[in-house]
């Protein structure tokens, strides 16, 4: 699996140009899934006044690959240790 990072949904679509149906994100790029996460949100430690946890964007947009692409290894980063999303099976 692959973790992909852009610094804007822009940079992603344009980096993706040659995949993008009619505009719209490919399912598959190949054999590849793709899995267009966007923006990731984690907790901040504290709670809002109904209760609810609060909120904060981590940079950049998110896809995920279950296999490399070529011309797209180059936004690949590190597996994160707690991933937002995965592949069912993905180890």
């Amino acid at each position: 699996m692959k973790f992909l990072r852009f610094t804007s949904e822009a940079a992603a679509r344009a980096a993706f140009a040659d995949h993008l149906i009619e505009g719209e994100w490919p399912a598959y790029i190949g054999t590849a899934a793709v899995d267009v996460v966007g923006t990731i949100h984690r907790p901040t430690g504290k709670l809002l006044a109904d209760d609810a946890p609060e909120m904060a964007a981590l940079d950049g947009f998110h896809i995920n690959l279950s296999d490399s692409v070529p011309g797209l290894a180059e936004f690949e980063i590190d597996p994160p240790t707690t991933p937002a999303r995965v592949f069912f099976g993905a180890t």
